[in-house]
């Protein structure tokens, strides 16, 4: 298959399955909380009925916040274009960013979506802003510390070649060190979800 259709086919893959992975982590949720929960299909739902509601545009708005929507997604599309996801080699693009690149673009994505709740001039949307903030520089240290630990194993910070070295050395994913790393990583990543 040549490598543009499958940079492109990995960007199609996670913008049709991303919400699919975000209902199943609430089903399990739900389920080890002995709730029925949400069906696994209720993103896909809400994508579609915020998709067919009418715009609601504040008095005060300016053209920050008509940008930072377009901004956090060109963001988020850029990632699923660096780091490989459906192969274990790297994409065409991939060697224009690593790791913190792509923490760097989640990042920026978030700044971005605060920065539309601030510049809206409600109270509540800046409450709500500040808050995500607040929690996103208590998590980005975490990552950052799981990161640089990959790195270490691994020797560098390009995603395909840490995937690489945990594909080729089960001593390495079985070590105390690596479970504890995962485990923070998850945390975290479940703190900045409780977030937003």
């Amino acid at each position: 298959m040549p490598p543009v259709v499958l940079q492109v086919l990995q960007v199609l893959t996670l913008l049709a399955f991303s919400p699919l992975l975000t209902g199943s982590i609430s089903r399990a949720e739900a389920l080890l909380q002995a709730r029925k929960g949400p069906s696994v299909l209720q993103p896909y739902y809400d994508i579609f009925k915020m998709l067919h509601k009418g715009r609601s545009i504040p008095e005060d708005a300016s053209w920050i916040y008509f940008l930072a929507p377009y901004a956090a997604f060109a963001s988020y599309v850029t990632i699923a274009m660096l780091i490989p996801v459906l192969t274990s080699f790297g994409l065409p693009l991939g060697y224009m960013g690593d790791i913190l690149g792509g923490a760097f673009l989640f990042a920026l994505a978030g700044f971005f979506v605060a920065l539309a709740g601030l510049d809206s001039g409600s109270p509540y949307a800046g409450l709500g802003a500040s808050r995500t903030m607040m929690v996103t520089v208590l998590v980005e240290p975490t990552l950052i510390f799981v990161f640089f630990s990959m790195a270490l194993i691994s020797k560098t910070d390009l995603p395909y070649v840490m995937g690489e070295t945990l594909r080729n050395s089960w001593a390495t994913v079985f070590s105390a060190s690596h479970v504890t790393r995962r485990g923070a990583h998850l945390r975290a990543l479940g703190a900045r979800d409780g977030a937003s």
